[in-house]
């Protein structure tokens, strides 16, 4: 026979909870459809595209193997093939080796001159880095782009001899040209150095890794002004040392190229360098490099190491004029008609070139840049660039004496730029930028790795190995994709969307008989508590839905709302947002079915342990009414644990004497009193059990012996088992 020995045995009067009153989630969370389309002017090329640009309003395109003369409105006006191509069909063709192969010729570089005549340069891999001329108009007629082209190389006399590394201007790996015409036309070239890269026609010609060259004037090739107008990475580093040209670009009397490679000769990081040439320059002397970063950090906090993000790898650039954007010429310190530089960057991978998917845009003066570049060189915080010198010795940059000497130099220490857009873009790689101004806004479009296009521009878009050119307007495609009217007015003035008949469209698209609006938007409310509230009280009313105070700002304006509840006026107490507001009223009529006047009938038990913990049951009539309800028993909280509106239930707080104490509702500051008050006994006192052992069976009566023990109303008792409890009703009080 097995005996268990009760280890607690205890009194108790049991209870349970509940809760009232908050605003659900807005429903209107979904503010835009992706899935929304726009017819839009297209053109589809038959290869992947690569390089765009403009003359005339012309559009002309560089593809592989293809280039093509757009129209405005996208349609195609004439092409030329450059490729796929055999090894004695190409620019500066080497002898016929009696391979049949065909290579395709990919579009290295393409660019536009307007001195002799309107022209076109296209530049392929298979062309050994030589260039085709595309003239355009001739004797003021306008030309088909595959009209009137030419190789460089094919105007040479055979007493030239082969082609000189002048008219080998880009390479397999990558370029940069820019035209900077002044009274001839003058390439500054960049070309990249990839050391897992292969030249793509076959060809062992190698171009200058920077060099200057100008067109010859009988317009049949290249030539440069002298032995120093070009210059190469050390024999040492080729092939070994990761250089790519990234963008070109002209301001002022300066030429400048953004590059990515390693922070030095030896080194597996890789970082961004600007490089400074002067435009008026005829040979390479006034060269100077700058690294620079794109460093996101949380401006309303002190700046701190942890809080900071580098992004180190550019993706892509563009520069504009600031034109009339007071908020741009305030946020950097800038003049209308300064240049500035936006540059995407990317947090590189460890020990890498290669970007992660996480961007930031920053915004850089280029007059900072070059009072940067100024204050460093008068500091001599300068040394020899190694790559091109196999030097790296201090050097002190003289300005005076700047232009009679060939100064390679770079800055020694990172360039640190914390001009930067308002948001980095996580998970999102920026590949591709352009910058518009429009309506008085400076716009930047994005254009990501995964082909989605980010804000808006006029010109053409255009994703690298992608056969899809768009025209999108200045002002985006359309509106319909901005499914609330809140996300529709929160657009920028740029997009001129508005709200109408429920949509978000343009002015033009909204029916005369409606209104049409970028001001405000209509309130709408989907939920109040409480429903109701007690005559007299001071009911603090939530009030839930969307739009309420609404402005530019996305803040809740007090100024602009006007509750009233019952007819009466609501005054507003909490500035919250614009899907919830709180207000107080005080109902002094019974002339709504919302405003009542709860009333206590009874309260059930009357009497309890004064240790507390009573399930006091108080019936009468509206006790749910109201927003803020309180029960006590004399001075003390009892916790509510139910509510209907004839029933409220509550757990009486501890006294600590023996006493009658008053019962008593307070809803919205209006009280109510129960008919009878609570007494509060005796705790109830165990002093022993009977019998102390029992069968496992069960069966036997438990007897429990003290004083006090009909304090409470529903005595119960527990008898726990070790993990095991079980609950005994009390079947007799003596």
């Amino acid at each position: 026979m097995n005996l268990l020995w009760p280890q607690i045995i205890m009194l108790f009067w049991a209870l349970c909870p509940s809760v009232q009153g908050h605003c659900n989630k807005s429903s209107k969370t979904a503010n835009l459809n992706l899935s929304v389309t726009y017819e839009l002017p297209t053109f589809t090329a038959d290869f992947p595209v690569q390089n765009m640009v403009t003359l005339d309003g012309l559009i002309y395109v560089g593809a592989v193997n293809r280039i093509y003369a757009l129209a405005p409105n996208l349609t195609k006006l004439s092409e030329y093939h450059t490729g796929p191509l055999l090894a004695n069909e190409t620019c500066g063709q080497t002898q016929a080796t009696g391979n049949s192969n065909r290579v395709d010729n990919h579009n290295i570089a393409l660019v536009v001159e307007n001195i002799y005549d309107k022209g076109l340069y296209s530049c392929g891999s298979a062309d050994n880095g030589v260039c085709r001329r595309h003239v355009l108009d001739e004797d003021n007629g306008l030309k088909t782009v595959d009209e009137n082209v030419y190789c460089f190389t094919d105007k040479l006399s055979p007493a030239q001899g082969p082609v000189g590394d002048s008219n080998v201007v880009v390479s397999p790996s990558g370029s940069q040209v820019l035209n900077v015409e002044s009274n001839v036309i003058k390439f500054f070239v960049g070309n990249s150095e990839i050391p897992s890269t292969r030249n793509m026609s076959g060809n062992a010609m190698h171009p200058h890794t920077i060099s200057i060259r100008k067109m010859k004037t009988s317009q049949n090739g290249f030539t440069f002004f002298s032995n120093l107008s070009h210059m190469d990475l050390i024999p040492s580093l080729k092939g070994k040392y990761y250089l790519r040209y990234i963008y070109s670009f002209h301001s002022g009397p300066f030429t400048y190229f953004l590059t990515v490679q390693q922070k030095s000769w030896n080194s597996q990081t890789y970082h961004t360098r600007i490089v400074r040439m002067c435009s008026s320059d005829l040979v390479i002397r006034r060269y100077v490099e700058m690294p620079i970063e794109c460093i996101s950090t949380n401006k309303r906090r002190r700046r701190s190491p942890t809080d900071e993000k580098v992004f180190n790898i550019l993706q892509a650039a563009h520069v504009t004029k600031v034109g009339n954007d007071v908020e741009l010429q305030r946020q950097l310190m800038v003049e209308e008609g300064d240049d500035v530089l936006f540059a995407a960057f990317a947090q590189g991978q460890p020990d890498s070139p290669e970007p992660t998917p996480n961007s930031a845009v920053c915004v850089m003066s280029l007059k900072n840049l070059n009072n940067l570049f100024k204050m460093q060189m008068q500091h001599c915080k300068t040394r020899d660039p190694y790559h091109f010198t196999s030097s790296n010795k201090t050097s002190c940059y003289n300005l005076v004496r700047a232009g009679r000497g060939w100064c390679l130099l770079r800055w020694e220490e990172e360039g640190i730029l914390l001009e930067f857009w308002h948001k980095d873009l996580m998970n999102t790689l920026v590949t591709s930028i352009t910058v518009v101004p429009v309506h008085g806004r400076t716009v930047a479009y994005l254009g990501t790795a995964d082909g989605r296009h980010i804000q808006v521009k006029k010109v053409l878009i255009c994703q690298e190995m992608t056969l899809l050119i768009t025209k999108i307007p200045l002002i985006g495609p359309g509106c319909g994709q901005l499914t609330t009217c809140l996300s529709c007015l929160l657009s920028s003035r740029v997009t001129q969307c508005g709200w109408c008949n429920g949509q978000c469209t343009r002015k033009s698209q909204c029916p005369s008989s409606s209104e049409w609006t970028q001001d405000y938007c209509t309130p709408v409310i989907t939920k109040v508590s409480p429903m109701s509230g007690p005559v007299r009280g001071s009911t603090a009313v939530t009030v839930c839905g969307y739009n309420f105070g609404f402005d530019k700002t996305e803040n809740f304006k007090t100024s602009m709302v006007s509750v009233e509840v019952a007819g009466i006026p609501c005054k507003l107490i909490r500035q919250e947002n614009i899907n919830r507001c709180v207000c107080v009223s005080i109902f002094r009529v019974f002339d709504y079915p919302s405003i009542q006047d709860p009333v206590i009938h009874d309260i059930f038990p009357t009497f309890g342990p004064k240790s507390g913990n009573t399930m006091l049951t108080i019936s009468g009539a509206f006790l749910d009414t109201g927003n803020k309800l309180v029960v006590t028993v004399g001075k003390a909280v009892c916790e509510i644990q139910s509510l209907t509106s004839t029933m409220l239930t509550c757990k009486t707080p501890p006294n600590s004497v023996r006493s009658k104490q008053p019962v008593k509702l307070s809803v919205d500051l209006v009280e109510r009193h129960a008919p009878v008050t609570f007494t509060y006994n005796e705790d109830p006192v165990i002093n022993r059990i009977q019998p102390l052992r029992s069968f496992v069976s069960g069966g036997c009566t438990v007897s429990a012996h003290g004083f006090f023990l009909q304090s409470g109303l529903q005595p119960q008792m527990v008898l726990s088992t070790g993990p095991h409890s079980a609950v005994f009703h009390v079947v007799s009080l003596s």
